[in-house]
Parts: C-alpha cells; structure tokens; sequence
C-alpha cells in the first residue's frame, strides 16, 4: 500500500526535480570547463584564471542546488524554499544581464537553466502555499 501524496507534496516533488536538473546542468558543464580549463595545467593569464573560478563557482552552486532539493524541497522547507528560489535566481538574472542578453552567450544555451529554475520555483511556490513547513 503506497503513500498518498497530497497537491502540496507533488508539486514539491516537482520543484524538487526539477532544482536537481538545474544543479546536474550547471555541475556537468562547471565540471567540463574546469577539465578543460587545467587540460594545460594552471592558467597562465588573469582572464583564465578567472574563468577558472567561475566555473568551480558553477559547478559547486550546482552541487549545492542539488543538496537543497533532496535534503530541503523535497520536504517543502521553508528555508529550502529560500534558499534555490532566491540564491539560484539572482545567479541566474546575473547570468542573463551579463553574459546572454549582451550575446557571450547564446540565446537558446543561455535561456535553458534560467527557465528550469522558474518552471521549478513555480513549483516550489505552488507546495509551499499549499502546504508550508515551517522548518
């Protein structure tokens, strides 16, 4: 005999996989980059050097998104709510300003973990009015 899952619950459920996409998105390419990135051994120049941290960057926001999603939203926390909607969101926006809208990145590329986060924090929004915890 299975659980019932409540509206509150499947649209945590959602919200939760739908952050783990985001976070395995952004952690395989931070993890492609950084590989590419050492190919040659330590960067030589400021720029490499800087790209290199964005990526780590990349790739450790990803990792973190997942933990949040599987630990925290899953559940519908309110802190883990917080946490992808607003942490995710403002790196997200930054992301767009800065490197899509002004074309360092392409439209369809740079628009993919944008949308996930919002299809997700629709989610997130939608468990936690329906049902919030308040752990």
């Amino acid at each position: 005999m299975g659980v019932e899952m409540t509206g509150a619950r499947r649209w945590a459920a959602g919200a939760a996989a739908l952050y783990v996409l985001w976070g395995l998105l952004h952690m395989g390419l931070g993890v492609s980059m950084v590989i590419g990135d050492l190919a040659d051994g330590t960067p030589e120049t400021e720029l490499a050097a800087e790209s290199l941290l964005f990526f780590i960057c990349v790739t450790v926001l990803g990792a973190q998104a997942i933990f949040v999603a599987v630990a925290m939203n899953r559940v519908n926390s309110r802190l883990g709510y917080w946490l992808n909607v607003a942490v995710l969101g403002v790196i997200d926006v930054a992301f767009l300003v800065f490197l899509v809208v002004p074309g360092h990145v392409d439209l369809i590329g740079g628009t993919a973990g944008p949308v996930i986060w919002l299809l997700a924090t629709v989610c997130a929004t939608m468990a936690f009015r329906r049902e919030p915890v308040s752990t």
